[in-house]
């Protein structure tokens, strides 16, 4: 099964805006519409990444990113918005804003991995999330470390359900 990628620049826990633009002004929303081939040929942010020991055995995972794990989910999602910030009591607090770009309910899974500095696994990962995003609608995927201090990056993955 191909893995798929989509990731949103953060610049110390905050999702950034890219250079120039502003934030989306305020008005009435028309129907939701969809470019999805631009979603994904969207070229790679860039940051740290998941590398296979052996070259080129694998694709890079990036890291403070989201990873689509299969075609139905790819092909009919976008990621929205990605955000991270640091609690009061020091533990990251990640949410991603999904949007079901197809004209049917769908039903996702979703979980999160935290990672250290090194790349190793801070904790254990959640447990899978269902998510219902109602035909072109957004739903919203939260979770919070254990951890604090050693957090350093993190992962999402969102799969169809099983």
């Amino acid at each position: 099964m191909k893995k798929m990628l989509f990731m949103a620049t953060l610049v110390a826990g905050v999702a950034m805006l890219p250079h120039g633009a502003e934030p989306a002004k305020a008005q009435e929303n028309r129907t939701l519409k969809c470019k999805i081939g631009r979603a994904r040929s969207a070229a790679p942010v860039g940051g740290p990444a998941l590398v296979a020991n052996v070259p080129r055995s694998m694709t890079p995972i990036a890291l403070d990113a989201v990873l689509m794990t299969d075609r139905g989910v790819w092909k009919n999602v976008i990621v929205e918005g990605l955000y991270a910030r640091r609690t009061e009591m020091e533990t990251v607090e990640i949410s991603a804003r999904l949007v079901n770009c197809s004209k049917k309910p769908l039903s996702i899974q979703v979980r999160s991995s935290f990672l250290d500095a090194t790349q190793a696994p801070a904790e254990k990962a959640s447990v899978w999330k269902p998510v219902f995003l109602s035909p072109l609608s957004t739903g919203v995927y939260q979770e919070r470390s254990i951890g604090t201090t050693n957090v350093a990056n993190y992962l999402i993955e969102v799969r169809s359900p099983q």
